[in-house]
């Protein structure tokens, strides 16, 4: 190959984005699987989750903890009913993992959820008919 039609390699700022940013903080997920786990790691797990939520300010976290024998089901929601972390908490969809999934409204002062209409600052007021 010629010298002109040598691409000369991108500046180190421009080259592709990796899991971490330079400052060295992580990306936060916002689903935690706890598949395996026995309860007291499950438990740790779901707190530092939760916080780390918290602290980039996700709006939900998501528990995915299965059907199985309900002991990692109930060990995450008596979490979330004891956290100041979390405003409500309650089962995913169907098509989202059903009763296998439990998803946390983080809260963020007021103790209200982020999606009710009554914390809402903006509320869309209708058209009038003409």
């Amino acid at each position: 190959m010629s010298p002109k039609r040598r691409r000369r390699p991108k500046p180190s700022s421009e080259q592709s984005w990796s899991s971490t940013s330079s400052s060295g903080i992580d990306s936060v997920g916002i689903e935690i699987d706890l598949h395996g786990m026995r309860a007291h790691e499950a438990e740790t797990e779901v707190k530092i989750h939760l916080q780390r939520c918290h602290n980039a300010r996700l709006h939900i976290a998501k528990i995915n903890h299965g059907h199985g024998t309900g002991v990692l089901k109930q060990l995450a929601r008596d979490i979330l009913k004891k956290s100041d972390l979390v405003a409500r908490h309650y089962s995913a969809s169907y098509g989202d993992g059903g009763d296998g999934v439990t998803i946390a409204e983080m809260d963020y002062g007021g103790g209200k959820a982020f999606n009710r209409r009554s914390n809402n600052s903006i509320v869309p007021k209708a058209l009038p008919r003409k």
